[in-house]
């Protein structure tokens, strides 16, 4: 019986520290205000698809369909830099990261698709030390890329108060910045099957992938996009 009792005292108290801890640690965050604030102009659909679903929710609209999205992002306290970084900054470096995602996946799956067919070794043959080395050579370079075409959209930004409603006076505001790019589906294609295309020699192990990916692309633009 007292060891019962010392457990639900012990219990209780535990139960107090986590309710406290909980209380003490809450952490409210609310909007103060947008770039449309003064104006009374709205936020952008595409912006609203970005922070809750990502980019692939922007790419799927309609007025989008004949281009790619990009969209920088910057978050921090001062408004000018925010904006300049995700914009400046931004664009190329998620364009090379889309590519490196994209571009990878589709190496993967074919490289894994040709050795089932042909019937030499086991889908984990692509992930070999040769092919990955020279997916990742390929890759390299085509992230390296500057390519051209990218016209700005848009941009946006939003104010965010942080603050513990206990504590009124303690807060921090932060500017998130976004910016919306886009690029005719036509020439990105074009660039990056030619950038594929130069990118492995004719005595490569992914020559003929390499190839037959550059002209998928041409034909059917680059799979997966923001994905």
């Amino acid at each position: 019986m007292k060891i019962l009792k010392l457990s639900i005292v012990v219990l209780s108290v535990l139960m107090i520290l986590f309710v406290s801890g909980c209380a003490k640690n809450r952490v409210m965050v609310r909007e103060r205000e947008t770039k449309g604030t003064l104006t009374g102009a709205k936020t952008p659909e595409w912006v609203k698809d970005y922070i809750e679903s990502g980019i692939n929710k922007v790419q799927s609209r309609r007025e989008f369909r004949d281009v790619y999205c990009i969209i920088g992002e910057e978050t921090g306290v001062n408004l000018q830099f925010v904006l300049a970084y995700a914009d400046q900054f931004s664009a190329q470096q998620r364009i090379g990261a889309m590519l490196r995602t994209t571009i990878t996946s589709e190496y993967q799956a074919r490289v894994q698709g040709q050795a089932q067919s042909a019937g030499i070794g086991s889908p984990a043959s692509a992930n070999s030390a040769v092919f990955q080395q020279e997916i990742n050579n390929v890759i390299s370079t085509i992230v390296n890329v500057s390519y051209s075409g990218a016209m700005r959209h848009s941009d946006w930004w939003i104010l965010h108060r942080r603050y513990d409603p206990d504590k009124k006076d303690e807060y921090t505001d932060q500017y998130t910045a976004y910016v919306l790019y886009t690029i005719p589906k036509g020439e990105l294609n074009l660039q990056v099957a030619s950038a594929l295309e130069t990118a492995v020699s004719s005595d490569s192990v992914l020559y003929s992938v390499t190839i037959e990916m550059a002209r998928n692309i041409l034909q059917n633009g680059i799979a997966k996009w923001g994905e």
